[in-house]
C-alpha cells in the first residue's frame, strides 16, 4: 500500500505541521506479475472519504510510484481548475 500525506508546514517547521489530506493506493491483488490493479482512497484532514476510484493495467515493473500516483489522482480526481 502506498500512502500519501499532505500536509502543511508553516515556516517550514515540521513541529507545526498540519494534515489537510491524505489518500492510499492499495494493491487489489487481482493484476497480474507485470500489471497491477489498485483500489484508490482519498480523505480529507479529519479522515472522511473524499473520493476513491481504481488504477486498472499498471505496468508495475516499468514505471515508478510516482506514476502510479499520477494515475491514481487523474482516475479519481479528473481535470479540475482547468488542468
Amino acid at each position: 500500500m502506498l500512502v500519501v500525506k499532505i500536509e502543511l508546514w508553516p515556516g517550514g517547521y515540521e513541529d507545526k505541521k498540519r494534515l489537510l489530506a491524505m489518500g492510499t493506493v492499495t494493491n487489489t491483488g487481482s493484476g497480474s506479475l507485470t500489471k497491477g490493479n489498485y483500489f484508490v482512497d482519498l480523505r480529507d484532514a479529519a479522515g472522511r472519504p473524499w473520493k476513491h476510484g481504481t488504477v486498472t493495467d499498471f505496468p508495475r515493473k516499468r514505471l515508478l510510484a510516482w506514476d502510479l500516483l499520477c494515475r491514481a489522482l487523474r482516475n479519481v480526481v479528473g481535470a479540475r481548475n482547468g488542468l
